[in-house]
């Protein structure tokens, strides 16, 4: 039982800490990697910063307000992921709409990777 509450504690702070450094994570940084492998125009780049940038505060204030429920947090992240996700499909032309799909599995298979051991 001890060890069960042990690994836990582990998860939960494994749990926020990966959920803080994707809050912290500038929305400009992550449109820098985007505009270059989607050469993405200025005004798409304005657009997409800006996606970001919401989704970044409504984790926030979701982080904040979610009292630890990390299953509620875990399903509202996912759908704030996924709304921008279409939000910026939307404004991008077949080609790029191509590689960024390639983008989201890369980062769904690093997200994979990092998930411990017995959420798999």
């Amino acid at each position: 039982m001890f060890s069960n509450i042990i690994k836990s504690v582990l998860i939960l702070f494994l749990f926020v800490g990966v959920v803080s450094a994707q809050m912290r994570m500038d929305p400009k940084e992550r449109v820098k990697e985007l505009t270059k492998r989607l050469n993405l125009t200025e005004k798409q780049t304005k657009q997409i910063e800006d996606f970001f940038s919401k989704q970044g505060e409504a984790m926030q204030e979701l982080f904040e307000s979610s009292g630890g429920d990390r299953e509620f947090m875990r399903d509202e992240m996912m759908k704030l992921r996924e709304e921008t996700n279409k939000k910026v499909d939307k404004i991008l032309n077949d080609k790029q709409k191509a590689e960024y799909k390639k983008i989201l599995e890369e980062q769904q298979a690093r997200r994979q990777q990092q998930r411990p051991m017995g959420n798999r």
